[in-house]
């Protein structure tokens, strides 16, 4: 068995694979014959289950004609991508390939041109799962890219777009940091096990929703309050919060759990970092579009003193944040806010706030929301006023424009709760949209 099926076998349910095309071979060129190439052209093709689960899969065999990708290899994976449309089905790509088939020239670029038609025809429609398991550069790297989710192997994998040889001895970027998990092989293979069972098999289909054997009202330990990471794995069923690109935008958390069994989306603020960058914000946005996409509902986590203080932030963050108020203001799966924090600025307004899209916001009875700091408030509208007087002032100022019950007499939070019952409101508000689904 070569590579390329055995990374298939361990990843899919036991003796379920099913190779298609196991016999296509390169076609006669000017500097090749097919005579010396191997059945496959390079690349396994076919489908299996996951977990019982229904998926298309196709795996790069980097031994077979240089691990290069021609035209029949190509228009394997475009038959398959037909097939799995057509099934509504996930498919899953491993690659390892060192480019274009430099002995078919033009006919492979067409190939791979071919590929990126239906990767855009399938966003929207069924997940798609890039796992690099070898080298991926180049337009073999915008393949991976354009996929829903993208991993790389911590051991074997290499995902560039210019290698080392193109760069005039500059450093080697490397792409792993924005792929959604870095793992090792076997972590990796059951986290992506984990994803597909989550996941719904099309955007035709709703989530599956599993029985839940964990207690609907359980109370949260006082660690929930720590961080966001902390209060997620809590407030998930069994604790199982399946966590996505945790390798960069580290200023958020996003990532998918289930909730009395439902399937729910989830991204905030990480209760660590107090300032906001245009990384966490563009994790943040490509959850929200990818939970609309597949009739997943969105939890926000509000936890923020702003926006981080950087040139980066300054030339990237405006345009970061259009993007997710769109994505916010244009999704139509339910939309829940759970302030945690003391929030200042504009921040809250971002941060699916109820003047922006969430449908329902409820707000820990610790927390606090903050136009400025109440004291430069104070200055700012009682300039004679002495320390002692402004203190009163500010203190007056906070209970009535920053405290959980100011936001609720203002209709800006539904529910002022505890952070132990959280569990129980958060579950009963995306009960209260059962009849979408």
């Amino acid at each position: 068995m070569g590579i390329a099926k055995k990374r298939i076998e361990d990843l899919v349910d036991y003796g379920s694979f099913v190779e298609i095309g196991e016999n296509v071979m390169a076609r006669f060129t000017d500097f090749s014959s097919p005579v010396h190439a191997k059945g496959g052209d390079g690349i396994v093709t076919g489908y299996a289950t996951m977990g019982g689960k229904l998926i298309y899969i196709y795996s790069q065999e980097s031994s077979s004609m240089g691990g290069s990708l021609g035209e029949m290899h190509g228009r394997k994976i475009v038959n398959l991508y037909n097939l799995a449309m057509k099934s509504q089905a996930p498919i899953i790509g491993i690659l390892d390939c060192s480019g274009i088939r430099v002995e078919e020239g033009l006919d492979g670029l067409n190939a791979l041109s071919k590929i990126y038609k239906a990767q855009a025809k399938a966003v929207g429609v069924i997940p798609q799962i890039a796992i690099v398991s070898g080298i991926c550069g180049g337009g073999i790297s915008v393949l991976a890219n354009m996929a829903d989710f993208l991993f790389v192997d911590e051991e074997h994998g290499k995902l560039f777009v210019n290698s080392q040889n193109f760069l005039n001895g500059q450093e080697l970027f490397t792409q792993k940091v924005y792929t959604d998990a870095i793992l090792k092989t076997d972590e990796l293979n059951a986290y992506i096990k984990k994803l597909v069972e989550i996941l719904p098999s099309s955007t035709k289909e709703l989530p599956m929703v599993k029985e839940c054997k964990d207690d609907l009202n359980r109370e949260l330990t006082d660690d929930c309050t720590k961080d966001t990471r902390t209060l997620l794995k809590e407030l998930a069923d069994n604790h199982r919060f399946i966590e996505i690109k945790a390798q960069w935008g580290g200023d958020m958390v996003a990532g998918l759990m289930r909730l009395n069994g439902a399937v729910v989306g989830v991204y905030g603020n990480d209760g660590i970092s107090d300032r906001m960058t245009a990384e966490g914000i563009e994790k943040a946005n490509r959850l929200v579009r990818l939970c609309d996409r597949f009739n997943i509902p969105v939890l926000t986590v509000t936890d923020t003193k702003g926006y981080d203080v950087t040139i980066e932030t300054e030339m990237r963050f405006s345009k970061s944040a259009t993007a997710l108020i769109r994505a916010l203001a244009q999704a139509n799966v339910p939309k829940v806010n759970l302030i945690t924090g003391d929030i200042y600025g504009s921040a809250y307004s971002l941060m699916n706030s109820k003047g922006l899209s969430c449908d329902l916001a409820f707000m820990w009875d610790t927390a606090t929301v903050n136009t400025i700091d109440s004291l430069d408030a104070v200055a700012i509208m009682y300039p004679e006023l002495g320390p002692v007087e402004a203190e009163k002032k500010a203190e007056e100022y906070r209970q009535t424009h920053c405290s959980p019950q100011a936001l609720a007499k203002h209709g800006y939070v539904d529910k002022v709760i505890s952070p132990k019952d959280t569990r129980k409101y958060v579950i009963g508000a995306f009960e209260a949209f059962a009849n979408v689904f």
